[in-house]
């Protein structure tokens, strides 16, 4: 394991030294997580963990950002960001899994672009200043924020913010940088530096039970074979 002190620095910057630590440890031990502390924005989740996943480990990469997401149960009151969950795994014959997604129902940019072209969200995507259901892409970005992954409590937001809550301590509690409403805002009269927190887990799968990329191919086969349009990235 390390800790990475980016010294707000570019997130960028801070991400590659971080990764490349976490594949240099994951060589020397098979497992390694890396975290970093005072970064920026990263980027791409999906950038970083293919980095490890090009040598053939499995990887996840983890962000937390300014807070956006309204928690289930909550009344107006941003906590949480879209924090993405990232993991990618090898397989054989070049094939592989990638899921890099944010842990609310959307992103920030799909609600920023309804506003500025002066068109309503479909229902289920934000909330207003008061916590309830709301279409008006202004009122969401200005006053309110975004629904967990899942939406409301009635169709198991809590799941969602669960996954951002668990992102936030992989990134932030674990690293020492700024957590949850203690985030500032991503905006340029913040006042200093914004403390995002990354997570970096690299795992060699080839220190387990022989033969993981045979089988992750042949997992991967058999889902997309199923009836219908399966979607196996």
């Amino acid at each position: 394991c390390a800790v990475v002190d980016g010294r707000n620095g570019l997130g960028a910057v801070t991400s590659e030294l971080a990764m490349n630590t976490a594949i240099k440890l994951a060589k020397e031990h098979g497992v390694s997580i890396v975290v970093c502390h005072s970064s920026n924005h990263y980027g791409a989740a999906g950038y970083w963990a293919k980095m490890a996943l090009d040598e053939g480990y499995i990887a996840m990469s983890f962000t937390n950002t300014s807070p956006f997401a309204v928690p289930t149960g909550a009344r107006g009151v941003r906590a949480v960001r879209t924090n993405p969950f990232c993991f990618f795994a090898p397989a054989a014959n070049g094939d592989n899994f990638q899921l890099d997604m944010a842990t609310t129902v959307v992103p920030v940019g799909k609600i920023e672009v309804m506003h500025r072209i002066n068109k309503p969200v479909p229902s289920g995507w934000g909330v207003d200043r008061n916590g309830e259901n709301c279409t008006d892409p202004e009122e969401i970005c200005k006053m309110g924020g975004l629904y967990p992954l899942g939406g409301g409590e009635e169709t198991a937001g809590y799941k969602g913010y669960g996954l951002g809550v668990f992102v936030e301590i992989m990134s932030s509690v674990l690293s020492g940088a700024a957590v949850g409403p203690d985030v500032q805002s991503w905006s340029v009269t913040r006042n200093g530096a914004i403390n995002y927190g990354h997570c970096f887990i690299v795992i060699d799968p080839k220190r387990y039970s022989p033969g993981f990329d045979k089988r992750m191919e042949n997992y991967l086969g058999k889902m997309r074979s199923l009836p219908g349009n399966v979607m196996v990235a």
